[in-house]
């Protein structure tokens, strides 16, 4: 039976979580086994600092360590846990895994060198929530915190941590319908992520291109998985594998998404990434093809009949009102032999 309760801790009794979802993307994501995480505490305390610590711990100077939300943690499963599991005199010795509130736990420890008067008196005295079940219990509480905390609430990570949560749920043999229950998403959403995280994988696995693979192609990935666009059937998206099946197209797209030699970028954010999907279904799909860049190539929007008209009535102006050099007009004689052949059509 799951139950939760307050405890009084020292920091040294808690150890950050290896396998803490901020951390995902930093390594190539092998859980790490509770009896490796205390010797990994260096590597993945300086792996917490570069999120983001500096606003933390300089409110816990200026303000104290204020416990209005409470670390979450468990039992590491350890030996030494287990030996000391019946002698209470060495409830000091036990060590507890930090499931929510690592980044407030790393802030500390980074600051306990330094810490004076109340601070240090409070490292040593810290309120936390004490999560107890079997394994599956404790693993589905531990979603549902983050889910509220992290995917639907109000400090949401990035899209490819909470990507990476909805795959270890469906990994673990949960349904989409129950993943959005756990997380507060809807099902579609659920499946959404998913879909997503496995295109982001297929691309991590991809010979070629797996070194260059960075977290926000997993935001990028996701547009050519609109259902309303022409992204999955150019693609060839096998909702069954849950892969791209067209691998010729599919390394356009990764030359797309990556830096090349020349250190140019074709693909550098989600509009470009919705634009390339957008002309996918008109007639620039071909150049596209023949690896022309998106950035020569005209809007969606403009290339509708509404769209057309608007520039045609903008460049109309743009002519009337401006004087032009000579390389200009020589561009301009060159428009006017296009719009010669167009109107003799």
């Amino acid at each position: 039976m799951l139950n939760t309760k307050d405890i009084q801790v020292g920091l040294d009794q808690l150890v950050l979580d290896p396998n803490n979802y901020r951390l995902f993307g930093q390594t190539e994501g092998k859980l790490i086994a509770d009896a490796d995480a205390e010797g990994l505490q260096g590597v993945t305390l300086a792996k917490l600092e570069k999120q983001r610590l500096g606003e933390l711990k300089d409110s816990i100077r200026n303000h104290g360590f204020l416990e209005m939300e409470r670390i979450v943690v468990r039992a590491l499963n350890s030996k030494e846990n287990k030996e000391n599991k019946e002698n209470k005199e060495n409830k000091e010795n036990k060590r507890y895994l930090v499931v929510e509130g690592n980044r407030r736990t790393a802030a500390l420890k980074s600051l306990e060198p330094e810490a004076t008067g109340d601070l240090k008196k409070k490292l040593s005295n810290l309120n936390v929530i004490l999560v107890e079940g079997d394994d599956q219990q404790v693993k589905t509480y531990s979603a549902t915190l983050m889910g509220i905390r992290h995917v639907s609430g109000p400090k949401k990570w990035d899209g490819f941590q909470s990507a990476k949560l909805i795959n270890d749920l469906y990994e673990d043999g949960k349904s989409f319908t129950a993943i959005g229950d756990i997380l507060g998403i809807t099902n579609r959403e659920a499946g959404r992520r998913y879909r997503g995280y496995q295109a982001f994988q297929q691309m991590r696995l991809d010979s070629e291109f797996k070194d260059k693979v960075e977290p926000r192609h997993y935001g990028l990935l996701l547009e050519f998985l609109s259902p309303s666009k022409e992204g999955k059937s150019w693609l060839g998206w096998n909702d069954a594998k849950y892969i791209f099946e067209n691998k010729g197209r599919l390394k356009i797209v990764y030359k797309a998404l990556t830096i090349d030699k020349d250190g140019g970028l074709e693909i550098r954010n989600p509009g470009d990434a919705r634009k390339f999907v957008s002309l996918l279904g008109t007639q620039y799909c071909s150049d596209i093809e023949q690896g022309k860049s998106i950035h020569n190539m005209p809007d969606p929007e403009d290339l509708k009949d509404s769209g057309k008209l608007k520039k045609i009535k903008s460049f109309i102006s743009f002519i009337e009102k401006n004087s032009f050099n000579s390389e200009e007009i020589s561009y301009l004689g060159e428009l006017e032999r296009i719009l010669q052949e167009k109107l003799g059509e």
